[in-house]
């Protein structure tokens, strides 16, 4: 029988918390420990006076705003957990490390958590390929890796243990997508992509779903993020063979320009749905909001006060004046992430548990009710409680799509 989740409420924010910036590449400028265990066993949440905890985000690169997104939830939920008294008394600290969305850095940044010997679990990276490359040091350290974000089937389905994760898969997120733009009525849809692993497989699934439905797919193009930022071939393409929606399986920065350069180009008749990626506040900025207007994406959050619970209200308010703009869901993601361990250790029968014992029984015991998902694990480390919502930008802001 699963145990309901014992309500945190939120507290006034406080800075009783210990955040250090560690960059994988270089030399490390760690945190102090406090104590544990290096290891198959990892570090129990019983020992010390603090329970220590690793991030990985992409706080550096291209895709730095996700990762400030996330270190920003992950901040919020440390400072209402602290102030609140912690987790049985014992203060929560975290030790942040950029893996600049490079899975050669994301490595790195798994043996220097693995090393450290005083961390009792990890949030994992925005990008799945990140996670995925963390997870061999991580999984022989005993630190199990949750994850608020990382949609990519592979992350599940390779018997990582150690790994839990609390948003829809891929294959869900993007067949919801493509159902979306074909009850929407398009009917020559084309695809926009980039080289990334799963943006690569989502484009594949979503030719795959518009087949299935006997719709056509007018035109593809796969993108370098990294080292192309001129669409206009592209979008000049989609639009001589008809595309009436454009179907973007990428990050928010790709899409966004695309839209921008669609715009200057004078090309504004087509509908646009995104993948998760791309539901971020920036998609508006580097768009322009008259670009983005009307942009759908399928995601697991969306901050839309209006529509929000009390609590994920309060959230969006503590984001809004840590950052000066609306959190996303990887900003969600991490916060509850936290949040699903705090409860966790705080609990009599798992705050002496640690590495396989620990995830084992998250498994099989623990629920939670959280500001972006209801989280009920399979043995999987799959949540089978994760929805999406479908989000669009209306007059200039992400909103709820009703």
């Amino acid at each position: 029988m699963k145990k309901n989740l014992k309500k945190v409420v939120c507290a006034l924010m406080a800075s009783a918390m210990v955040l250090s910036m560690a960059g994988c590449g270089g030399s490390s400028d760690s945190a102090s420990t406090s104590g544990g265990n290096s290891g198959s066993g990892g570090t129990s949440a019983a020992s010390g006076d603090t329970i220590r905890f690793a991030v990985m985000s992409p706080m550096t690169g291209e895709n730095a705003a996700t990762g400030e997104q996330l270190a920003n939830g992950v901040a919020i939920a440390v400072e209402e957990i602290n102030a609140a008294g912690g987790v049985n008394g014992k203060q929560l600290e975290y030790e942040v490390f950029d893996d600049q969305a490079n899975t050669n850095q994301a490595v790195i940044c798994g043996e220097k958590i693995a090393s450290d010997g005083g961390f009792a679990f990890a949030i994992a990276s925005n990008s799945s390929g990140c996670s995925q490359a963390a997870y061999p040091a991580l999984a022989n350290a005993g630190i199990p890796l949750i994850s608020g974000v990382n949609t990519a089937d592979f992350m599940t389905n390779q018997g990582f243990t150690m790994y839990l994760r609390i948003c829809v898969k891929d294959s869900a997120q993007t067949e919801q997508l493509v159902q979306a733009v074909i009850d929407a009525g398009y009917k020559a849809p084309a695809i926009f992509y980039s080289t990334a692993e799963t943006d690569t497989t989502n484009a594949q699934l979503a030719q795959e779903d518009f087949k299935a439905a006997g719709i056509d797919v007018v035109g593809t193009a796969q993108i370098q993020p990294d080292t192309e930022k001129d669409y206009n071939a592209h979008i000049t393409n989609f639009r001589g063979a008809g595309a009436d929606v454009v179907v973007f399986c990428c990050e928010y920065n790709p899409a966004a320009l695309f839209l921008k350069q669609a715009s200057t180009l004078g090309w504004t008749d087509f509908g646009a749905y995104g993948t998760a990626g791309t539901s971020n506040p920036q998609l508006i900025e580097i768009a322009g909001a008259d670009a983005a207007e009307g942009y759908i994406s399928i995601a697991s959050y969306v901050a839309d006060i209006d529509a929000a619970s009390d609590r994920s209200k309060a959230f969006i308010e503590a984001y809004q004046a840590k950052a000066n703009t609306d959190p996303g869901e990887w900003a969600a993601g991490a916060y509850d992430s936290v949040y699903i361990m705090a409860d966790v250790l705080g609990k009599d029968e798992a705050a002496s548990l640690s590495g396989q014992e620990l995830v084992d029984w998250i498994k099989a015991n623990e629920t939670y009710e959280g500001i972006m998902v209801d989280v009920d694990f399979d043995e999987n480390g799959d949540n089978t409680a994760a929805s999406v919502v479908q989000m669009v930008v209306k007059d200039g802001a992400w909103k709820a799509l009703q």
